[in-house]
């Protein structure tokens, strides 16, 4: 089973803070979602510890693998994480895994071959592309006790768990490549991304597209839609960009969207 704390989108990506509040919580949402999915792929569970509303309803296109726990008192990555593991434990789960939430190069074969290279030994983690931080810890029939943010890598390694190297594992570059600043975007997009997180990236440009509010200004013509921005220039809006809970638009709606050019790549509420 793995567990993932995840904090107010609002909050999150605080590095990133040259982009706009909108797009920031967007990727921040989109790194989340691409994680939740590699994992839900590889292990029967994923308990997603968070307050954000309506957050259950945003993750059930990932299926009923996923289980959103309230964090309540519980504040913090550390004490989040905790929390999840206990209920994972409490389910029956002896092998629990601890996990960032924005790593949006993950698959699930890299979670399986993590999981494999960790069979044998108490408790093991995974550091960062940096060798600082951790993206994953596992615990095997004990407890977690997750040491995350700061020099993570060496409070972990102190707790007694112990690295999986390449030797263990093999080149797993998607379980390192967190992301939080521009710099690790671009290596991301390197690896290759997931679906949400490759929708706010200009292909042209290997970079996160323009932000800008949109209004729909007509009901759909062939498979999309005309849109307007503040500055009165007019862009496409194709079924295909219309990102999460978001299937249909009406005439007058004002979204937020990512475009490249005149098109429009991703769009949401």
């Amino acid at each position: 089973m793995a567990v993932v704390a995840l904090k107010p989108f609002a909050q999150a990506k605080s590095r990133l803070a040259v982009e706009p509040p909108a797009l920031r919580r967007r990727l921040a949402w989109c790194l989340a979602f691409d994680t939740i999915a590699a994992l839900v792929s590889a292990v029967e569970r994923v308990v997603v510890v968070s307050d954000q509303p309506a957050l259950a309803a945003s993750l059930r296109p990932l299926g009923p693998g996923v289980l959103v726990l309230a964090e309540g008192r519980a504040r913090g990555i550390n004490p989040a994480l905790a929390l999840g593991a206990a209920h994972a434990r409490s389910e029956g789960a002896r092998v629990v895994l601890g996990c960032v939430g924005d790593l949006p190069c993950l698959t699930g074969d890299t979670v399986l071959r993590v999981l494999g290279g960790s069979a044998g030994l108490a408790r093991s983690f995974v550091a960062d592309a940096s060798g600082i931080g951790t993206t994953m810890l596992i615990a095997r029939d004990c407890n977690l006790e997750p040491h995350f943010s700061g020099h993570s890598a060496a409070e972990h390694a102190a707790s007694g768990a112990t690295p999986l190297l390449s030797g263990n594992v093999g080149e797993v570059a998607e379980a390192r490549r967190d992301v939080d600043t521009e710099a690790d975007l671009v290596d991301a997009y390197r690896l290759g991304l997931g679906s949400a997180t490759r929708s706010l990236f200009d292909p042209t440009r290997t970079h996160l597209g323009r932000y800008l509010p949109v209004t729909v200004t007509a009901e759909p013509t062939g498979d999309g839609w005309t849109v307007i921005t503040a500055a009165g220039t007019r862009a496409w809006l194709p079924v295909s960009a219309l990102g999460g809970p978001l299937r249909q638009v009406r005439p007058g709606q004002r979204l937020h969207a990512v475009l490249a050019g005149r098109e429009v790549l991703s769009a949401w509420l």
